[in-house]
């Protein structure tokens, strides 16, 4: 974590969005893994069933992670806060981000020491589809694991809701990590045009 990640986000805000990355690329990968049974106590008992009940299991945990999360960022005292995820909600932000947007089309990527309303547009959808498939996951998780009496119907469409929302968490999982890598890996200004302008 360099000393500029550390001054655009608040330690509280840093561990917490890596425990929710962590939380969610597990529950991903077993996702991955596993089938989905026919009904409780039914199915074959085999490593794709075993994959199904960790990550159930393992749901309610990233469930309290989105929440923390959700909790810190609304207060006074996070940094750069929720209004960071959210740009497109203030019109006086817009034009920031259709510059920004233009600018990824021609392969030009928002400097890493920057805040970028684009950055914070991806987060905040990101969050958005992982924060949704908590829902469903978690209504599934009271109407299959405990007592909870929760109506068929609204398992069904929470159900639906969890597929819906995963197919949205992959992408934003895969375009967030490898956005990582590429700005870690590629020499500063290389990906801003900072480079070709200094050069003229």
């Amino acid at each position: 974590m360099t000393a500029v990640t550390q001054r655009k986000y608040d330690p509280v805000t840093r561990w917490l969005h890596a425990g929710l990355a962590t939380g969610v690329v597990i529950e991903l990968l077993l996702q991955a893994a596993m089938r989905v049974p026919p009904g409780v106590g039914q199915g074959v008992d085999d490593w794709h069933r075993e994959a199904f009940e960790l990550h159930s299991h393992f749901g309610p945990t990233v469930a309290i992670l989105c929440l923390l999360h959700w909790l810190w960022i609304c207060t006074p005292w996070a940094r750069p806060g929720v209004g960071y995820l959210f740009p497109w909600l203030r019109p006086c932000q817009r034009p920031a981000l259709a510059r920004e947007f233009r600018s990824l089309l021609r392969l030009e990527l928002p400097p890493w020491e920057e805040l970028s309303s684009l950055v914070g547009t991806v987060h905040g959808l990101g969050l958005l589809a992982i924060t949704g498939s908590v829902v469903g996951g978690t209504v599934s998780y009271l109407g299959y694991y405990t007592r909870v009496p929760v109506p068929d119907t609204v398992l069904h469409w929470a159900s639906l809701e969890l597929v819906v929302t995963s197919c949205f968490v992959w992408p934003f999982v895969i375009g967030h990590g490898s956005m990582a890598i590429l700005h870690r890996i590629t020499p500063r200004g290389a990906l801003t045009g900072e480079t070709d302008r200094q050069g003229k």
